[in-house]
């Protein structure tokens, strides 16, 4: 029997996601020297999509409240296990 399905994007506000790769800023994250890296696994949630100022970006929410714009190619979907 066919069956009707469509296709959903894994990036949608609410989303939880993880860093694919160590993300590096050229900004200390937080003010703090030290940290200039959301390492690799880092889970956070998706907060808004591409938009007319990001086109190409999506705003994440990392864990210890790192707020940040990442490319699609430097999140991935969290599977959780």
């Amino acid at each position: 029997m066919p069956t009707k399905a469509t296709e959903s994007s894994c990036y949608y506000p609410g989303a939880l996601v993880e860093a694919a790769a160590n993300i590096y800023s050229s900004v200390p994250i937080d003010g703090d020297e030290d940290n200039q890296t959301i390492t690799q696994g880092t889970v956070g949630v998706i907060v808004s999509g591409p938009d007319g100022n990001h086109r190409h970006h999506y705003q994440v929410q990392f864990l210890r409240n790192i707020l940040w714009w990442v490319l699609p190619a430097e999140i991935s979907p969290y599977v959780g296990y």
